[in-house]
């Protein structure tokens, strides 16, 4: 019997130490990470390997987080893919308002296993 393909998961950020740490908290439970440090990659990155789940910066130079959501609503391979913003920055609710695209918003203060566990509870839903 051939075993489950692994679920991957596309991490955005300019800052490759956090991608590291990203990795490093998701690939011992069996999650492939893809990784793009700015957003021109990122959109390359998911119409190419079509992950299950992307993790996506808000603050990037070049084009933010919101820009780069609504481009991969835009494209047929990626626009079912859900995404998940990994931001810094303390939101308003004018901010939540804004990101409405994104299918959930998590504060990098809340830590990796924040994240880990909404990447796990939407690849459960897929």
């Amino acid at each position: 019997m051939a075993a489950a393909p692994r679920k991957s998961v596309l991490v955005v950020d300019d800052c490759a130490e956090l991608i590291q740490s990203v990795r490093g908290a998701l690939e011992p439970r069996g999650f492939e990470v893809l990784q793009a440090t700015n957003p021109f990659v990122a959109v390359r990155e998911a119409t190419a390997h079509t992950p299950d789940v992307i993790v996506l910066d808000l603050n990037m130079p070049g084009m933010d987080g919101l820009e780069v959501m609504r481009h991969l609503k835009r494209i047929p391979e990626t626009r079912d893919i859900p995404i998940i913003a990994f931001t810094g920055e303390r939101l308003t609710e004018m901010d939540y308002a804004r990101g409405r695209g994104f299918d959930r918003i998590v504060l990098k203060e809340s830590g990796l296993e924040a994240l880990e566990n909404e990447i796990a509870g939407m690849i459960a839903m897929c």
